[in-house]
């Protein structure tokens, strides 16, 4: 018989222990089912018989025994039996092609595959994959990569060769690449499919467009120039004093001695030295590629000035050097598509209540540390590239801006068209759900909610590198035209 206290404790706890119970044991449940269900569609890969095919075989099947031997009709036993030879004949080659391909990629990975490196929507290139095949007709083969998604993959296929071309529609940068390959034949009824992992570099950086030479200058930026912008920072020797010991003798100006018997040296005229001048950060967050290729053209375009750093999230520190400037823009590739990902998911308000969180990115968290860093080498002011979405990352980087003293100067990027959101008639806008001007939306808000007098914000359009002072009045501007 249980004794008073253990009759007490579930009591005293009350029903929010058994809630958290009953909830555990769901979340076990669901991580189990998924599991299962991971394990069962990749065990279906490896079965050669579609589902189509599936239904073709029982199909040919009945009606073999319920039509042709039933009725003893050798016209439908012979087209039965002709049938069934067609799909296994399929069978047969998708599995002799999926050995054959099996065995190529094998021998491709021993022999070593080069890293790729290339640019976000540049023309299809080559990724260096050559597979030897068996000449076995009747089958396509397909190649999807799995991780890092968003790239687009084209098989050059010949009779007893394959070639893999690739184009890149998101920044990245990974040292792993999984490839899902497909075998299917012409008919659709037979189908192999496998997952196999490459330890390769992939590099794809952000595009620049028509992003070149942006009416973005460092005028905005502080600092004190020197004297003689061609001189020497040091300035020029045209100042004298007296000499004194340990002034070197090259540095008399003799001429004076002769003249007046006093030992003068020539001294550095003192000019002011340069000071930092600009800063960059990139915030990640949904549909930011436009503003990652907007970030690339203002550093590849030199107007942050001299000496300037830069930082991003999803990667610890920062850099003044272009080169590793530009691996941070592709590094942060990573931490974005997770962003888009998810956000098929989530519900349509996900980003009112704060999306971000559901995915553990502290997304903006990272300008804190690097404002601090930043004013404490003498930077001015900071050139923060923010995604054209809203999301939960703007209350990250409203507070960290609130205590810093740099001149902030917020910058996005926007992929769409901006003359065709000028040019639409409003009964599109409200009959289209596609309409363009609905993708100005989320800009402006964005625009309207980092907005001040002592902040502005600059909006610059992808394809044309068109520039747009405080985004939000101009699209609110574009609505009440129409």
């Amino acid at each position: 018989m249980p004794s008073q206290e253990e009759n007490i404790l579930p009591r005293a706890l009350g029903p929010d222990v058994a809630s958290q119970n009953g909830s555990l044991m769901a979340n076990r449940m669901k991580v189990a089912l998924r599991k299962a269900g991971a394990w069962v569609i990749k065990a279906w890969g490896y079965v050669p018989l579609t589902l189509l095919g599936l239904a073709y075989m029982i199909l040919l099947y009945i009606t073999f025994k319920n039509v042709a031997l039933k009725y003893n009709d050798i016209v439908w036993t012979s087209a039965s039996v002709a049938l069934a030879v067609v799909g296994v004949l399929m069978i047969v080659a998708v599995s002799l092609e999926a050995i054959s391909l099996a065995y190529g990629w094998k021998k491709a990975k021993e022999e070593g595959l080069p890293d790729i490196t290339t640019c976000c929507n540049a023309p299809s290139c080559k990724s260096g994959l050559v597979i030897k095949l068996w000449p076995i007709p009747l089958v396509n083969i397909s190649i999807k990569w799995i991780d890092p998604p968003g790239f687009e993959v084209e098989c050059e296929q010949s009779f007893t060769e394959l070639k893999e071309r690739i184009t890149a529609r998101h920044r990245c940068s990974v040292e792993k690449l999984a490839r899902r390959f497909s075998v299917t034949d012409v008919l659709g009824l037979a189908n192999v499919t496998w997952v196999s992992w490459q330890n390769v570099g992939i590099k794809a950086y952000p595009e620049s467009g028509k992003m070149q030479r942006s009416n973005v200058t460092m005028s905005m930026s502080g600092g004190e120039d020197i004297s003689d912008p061609f001189g020497d920072p040091q300035g020029d020797r045209t100042d004298m004093r007296q000499y004194a010991p340990g002034d070197p003798s090259r540095s008399i100006i003799w001429k004076v001695y002769a003249r007046t018997r006093r030992l003068e040296v020539r001294m550095p005229e003192r000019a002011l030295t340069a000071k930092p001048r600009t800063c960059a950060y990139l915030v990640v967050g949904r549909e930011d590629e436009a503003t990652a290729s907007f970030a690339r053209t203002i550093l590849e375009s030199k107007l942050l000035g001299e000496n300037w750093l830069f930082g991003a999230d999803g990667c610890p520190g920062s850099t003044s050097n272009l080169t590793e400037a530009v691996e941070f823009l592709a590094r942060s590739g990573s931490y974005s598509h997770a962003l888009n990902r998810a956000s098929t998911t989530l519900p349509a308000d996900g980003a009112e209540k704060g999306a971000d969180d559901s995915l553990n990115i502290p997304l903006g968290s990272g300008l804190s540390a690097f404002l601090n860093t930043a004013a404490k080498k003498g930077y001015h002011s900071c050139f923060v590239f923010v995604p054209p979405v809203y999301g939960n990352w703007i209350k990250f980087v409203k507070t960290a801006t609130s205590s810093t003293h740099l001149t902030i100067t917020w910058l996005m990027g926007f992929s769409h068209n901006i003359e065709k959101i000028e040019a639409e008639k409003p009964w599109e806008r409200w009959i289209f759900s596609d309409s363009v001007a609905h993708e100005a939306e989320e800009p402006a808000r964005v625009s309207k909610e980092l907005y001040t007098s002592t902040t502005p914000v600059v909006l610059c359009e992808k394809a044309s590198g068109r520039i747009i002072n405080n985004p939000a009045a101009y699209f609110q501007s574009q609505k009440q035209a129409v």
